[in-house]
């Protein structure tokens, strides 16, 4: 039984957000972050921009009480979407890690949040720094943030895997072939 099946089984709703890195393309530093906020929006590739737009206004609306607040989150979550065009306003890493941040801890204060970023190997320096920022600086909520990735990323990366106190690194050896074979 899969770790998502166990946590389906579950009493207390858990909701479970993932997002991939992709190995190539243009606009894919944080990829995995726009996948997990379609996720949440219930946001479809084929949806055109104005229900993307539509859709992302709901879940802010959900999550966020302030109107304020809600309009900050939806231009720089936006951007992620592909919601900001040349006329609109450039978001600065910064800002769209905080926003990011708060859509995560909005998504967990409402209950237990697991994100799990898969291909973790493929991720650009910027999902790695947010990566970081996310398990350091948010606290008060119920968050499992689970990263696979191949030993590559530490060879780009040796820092990486340094111990933290609020993270836990678990090294797999490689499948053999009969592992894979039953996985499959």
């Amino acid at each position: 039984m899969s770790s998502r099946h166990l946590i389906d089984d579950r009493q207390e709703l858990v909701t479970w957000r993932q997002g991939r890195c992709l190995p190539y393309g243009e606009g894919i530093t944080f990829w995995a972050l726009g996948e997990i906020v379609k996720a949440q929006a219930g946001i479809l590739e084929s949806d055109p921009p104005a229900q993307v737009a539509a859709k992302l206004d709901g879940s802010l609306q959900a999550l966020v009480d302030r109107a304020s607040e809600r309009d900050w989150l939806r231009v720089r979550l936006g951007s992620l979407l592909g919601l900001a065009g040349a006329e609109g306003p450039r978001v600065d890493q910064a800002e769209l890690f905080a926003a990011c941040r708060r859509f995560v801890e909005a998504m967990a204060a409402r209950g237990p949040l697991v994100l799990v970023i898969e291909d973790l190997h493929w991720a650009d320096t910027g999902l790695l720094q947010f990566l970081d920022y996310l398990v350091d600086t948010l606290t008060g909520v119920t968050l499992l943030v689970v990263a696979t990735a191949r030993a590559e990323l530490l060879d780009r990366h040796p820092g990486w895997s340094e111990a933290r106190p609020n993270a836990t690194s678990v090294t797999l050896p490689p499948l053999t072939d009969a592992e894979t074979a039953a996985l499959i």
